[in-house]
């Protein structure tokens, strides 16, 4: 083998490894940016109704939201499920508060209570719904 035929197929070794680390890379970006989108599309509604909540204390969500909830915790890192659920059952737990301190007006309405843990509640939700 002469110099020349070593440098083509140590050229064209090196051509098809390069090939193939692009092709993995680029496999793996594609894959987390689809992970990110798909993230975010399940993250939105739920964040844009938690910002409202935030400004004008309500105590509902509308929707599934319980189940959103669960969806959106698979997708979470490991590290952040734990605080993800606290956040949750402090938000619920806000809800009963709220409904356990409105009292009646005399007239088929209610007085309301406090809202600003309700808010309170959102706020530690919307740390781990923010959009990647």
């Amino acid at each position: 083998m002469t110099f020349a035929e070593f440098i083509v197929i140590f050229g064209f070794i090196c051509s098809a490894i390069g090939a193939l680390i692009g092709y993995f890379l680029n496999n793996k970006l594609a894959i987390s940016r689809d992970k990110r989108k798909e993230f975010n599309a399940l993250v939105d509604p739920m964040y844009q109704s938690l910002l409202s909540i935030r400004k004008q204390p309500s105590y509902y969500l509308k929707g599934t939201w319980e189940i959103t909830f669960m969806m959106i915790r698979e997708k979470l890192p490991f590290w952040k499920r734990k605080g993800f659920d606290r956040a949750i059952e402090a938000y619920k737990k806000s809800k009963t508060e709220y409904n356990q301190n409105r009292k009646p007006d005399g007239m088929g309405g209610f007085i309301e209570g406090d809202r600003s843990v309700i808010s309170h509640a959102a706020d530690n939700l919307l740390k781990y719904l923010k959009p990647r």
